[in-house]
């Protein structure tokens, strides 16, 4: 079996991605049509696919994974269950998961193994296993930028707006300041997820981050509201407790969030 070798990490060879084909060419999937769209939703940027159905062998293990193409590594992830996280994600597109609310990034990453399949590229998936597998990947993907991971949208100017007035205030007074006008506990919650994620390189915090990030620049908001912010009123696939809510942040894991609509 052949393994991979990465900054001293050894990645277990799992398998050859072969998606399903008829009549030699990479069978195409339109999951969206077959979705009832009573809300009206729009296709977020990645659902037109075409979507490609694929199964690797099942491995329900804790780590972080790279996807190889012709030899070149193109995307480092992480997840806490390996088969489930590419048979039931990856590997088969969910109808809903095409509009808006739903999962671009396993949108993004089928297509693109739909592309590559379909020019007869040698596609591998390796892994390897680890309790510390943010930190991994964050480091991974520091080092490798691979092509498939990607940081774009619309956090990212005001993300860099953050760190700008950072770098140019000692670290003391920037600690002790307050927000230069009048922020909503809203504004404040998302402007810390934003600037945590574009120091870290990595679209992923916790509420605990959240929390510290604020406390430390003397925010007026209680740390419960805070809380609710981002686990609940801000979070897309949160249960509706609120009037108002908004769709800033997806929850990935128990206490652990992202930027909605910012792919990395």
């Amino acid at each position: 079996m052949e393994n991979l070798y990465v900054d001293n990490l050894r990645f277990e060879h799992i398998c050859d991605i072969v998606p399903d084909k008829v009549d030699g060419k990479v069978r195409a999937f339109f999951p969206q049509q077959s979705y009832e769209n009573r809300e009206n939703l729009p296709l977020h940027q990645y659902g037109a696919g075409p979507f490609c159905r694929f199964t690797i062998p099942k491995l329900s293990a804790e780590g972080v994974y790279l996807i190889r193409v012709n030899g070149a590594v193109k995307y480092v992830g992480e997840c806490q269950n390996l088969a489930h996280r590419f048979n039931t994600g990856y590997g088969n597109i969910s109808p809903r998961n095409c509009f808006m609310g739903g999962q671009p990034t396993n949108c993004r990453v089928n297509h693109r193994i739909y592309m590559a399949a379909n020019e007869n590229s040698e596609i591998k998936l390796y892994f390897h296993e680890t309790n510390e597998r943010f930190q991994v990947e964050r480091e991974l993907i520091e080092q490798l930028n691979p092509e498939w991971n990607i940081a774009r949208g619309k956090y990212r100017a005001i993300a860099r707006a953050v760190n700008e007035e950072s770098r140019n205030k000692p670290e003391s007074r920037v600690a002790r300041s307050e927000p230069r006008r009048n922020f909503s506990c809203r504004d404040e919650v998302v402007l810390a997820a934003q600037s945590i994620v574009d120091r870290r390189g990595v679209n992923r915090f916790t509420v605990q981050e959240i929390v510290d990030y604020m406390r430390a620049r003397q925010t007026k908001y209680p740390e419960s509201t805070i809380r609710t912010h981002v686990t609940s009123r801000c979070c897309v696939n949160a249960p509706n407790h609120h009037a108002t809510v908004f769709s800033d942040f997806e929850r990935i894991d128990r206490g652990v969030y992202r930027l909605h609509g910012l792919e990395c």
